[in-house]
C-alpha cells in the first residue's frame, strides 16, 4: 500500500516561506493499493491538488472510480469538495462516505449546503457531472471498498464527534485519528487504541505541541505526546503527527518532531504535504 500526503494542516489553510517543506494545504490523504485501487480519506484543500494529477489519469476520460471517507464536515475537510476537477467530469464514480452530523443534518444535507448559491456557483450536488453517491455510515461499522478493508469508530473533538479510520490493505494496516482529543492525552480511549492495534503507521492530529496544550484543552485537538501514547499502547510500528495547526512553521514543527521523537522509541514524523510512504 502507497501513501501521499497531499494536505497536512488544520483551521485553515497557510502559504508563506515559513510553510514550504511541511506546506500549507488542509487535510487529505490519498491510499493506493498494490493492485491500483485509490482511497481518498478527507476532502481538505489538499484535494485540489490530487485532482490535477488524477485528471491526466482514467479520470481525466471520464473513466474513474474514487471512494472518500469523511472524518467530518468541518470546513478545514470539506473546502476541496467544489473545487475536485474529477466532479465535472462525466462518466466518473465518486462515494463520498462519512457519518451523519451529530447536529441532525445528514451528510448529504450537509454537502449539498456546502454547495448552496450562498457559497459556490455550482448550486449542487446535482450539478456535478459525475456520478457522485453520498453515502452515510454508523461509526463502529465495518466495510468493505475495492482493495480496501475499513473499520470505523467515533472519536470525541470538542463539542463534537469525528470518524477515525483504520485501513487495511494488502496486509498493511493505516491508523488514521486526527481531530481527536481525549479526556486526558496519557489515557487514550479504548477504541482509538483498537483502531491502532499492531498498526504499520499510525496518523494521529497533534495540532498542539505539548509545550501549549494547557492553555488549549478542550479545544478538540490533541498535544504531540497523545499520539505517543497511542502507538506505543496500540504497538504501532511508526507514528506521524498530523493536522499541524496554521500557527506551526517548518521550524517550530521540526522542533516538534525532535521533543516526541526523544520520548518514545517508535518512529515519530511530521506528515509533510506531497510526501509519499510505502506503508
Amino acid at each position: 500500500m502507497k501513501l501521499r500526503f497531499w494536505g497536512v494542516r488544520g483551521s485553515f489553510a497557510m502559504s508563506g516561506r515559513d510553510y514550504l517543506r511541511y506546506g500549507g494545504n488542509t487535510t487529505s490523504i490519498e491510499l493506493v493499493s498494490a493492485a491500483g485501487d485509490r482511497l481518498l480519506v478527507d476532502l481538505g484543500t489538499g484535494a485540489t491538488e490530487l485532482a490535477k494529477h488524477l485528471m491526466a489519469s482514467e479520470f481525466g476520460k471520464g473513466a474513474g472510480k474514487l471512494p472518500i471517507l469523511l472524518s467530518h464536515t468541518h470546513l478545514d475537510h470539506i473546502q476541496g469538495l467544489p473545487f475536485f476537477t474529477p466532479f465535472f467530469i462525466k462518466g466518473n464514480e465518486i462515494r463520498i462516505m462519512g457519518a451523519d452530523p451529530t447536529s441532525g443534518i445528514s451528510l448529504e444535507a450537509t454537502l449539498q449546503n456546502q454547495l448552496a448559491p450562498h457559497y459556490s456557483p455550482l448550486n449542487g450536488l446535482e450539478n456535478l457531472a459525475a456520478g457522485v453517491s453520498i453515502e452515510s455510515f454508523v461509526p463502529g461499522a465495518t466495510f468493505q471498498l475495492p482493495g480496501f478493508s475499513i473499520t470505523t469508530a467515533a472519536v470525541p473533538h470538542g463539542s463534537m464527534m469525528t470518524t477515525a479510520f483504520r485501513i487495511m490493505a494488502d496486509g498493511k494496516v493505516v491508523t488514521f485519528l486526527s481531530d481527536v482529543e481525549y479526556p486526558s492525552p496519557d489515557e487514550p480511549l479504548p477504541q482509538a487504541l483498537a483502531l491502532a492495534r499492531d498498526a504499520d503507521l499510525v496518523i494521529h492530529d497533534a495540532m498542539h505541541s505539548d509545550l501549549d496544550y494547557d492553555l488549549r484543552k478542550g479545544w478538540g485537538h490533541s498535544p504531540a505526546r497523545a499520539g505517543v501514547v497511542v502507538a506505543e499502547k496500540a504497538r504501532a510500528k511508526k507514528l506521524a503527527l498530523f493536522h499541524h495547526s496554521p500557527d506551526a512553521t517548518d521550524e517550530m514543527i521540526d522542533e516538534v518532531v525532535q521533543r516526541t521523537s526523544a520520548q518514545t522509541a517508535v518512529p515519530v514524523f511530521a506528515a509533510a504535504e506531497g510526501a509519499y510512504l510505502d506503508v
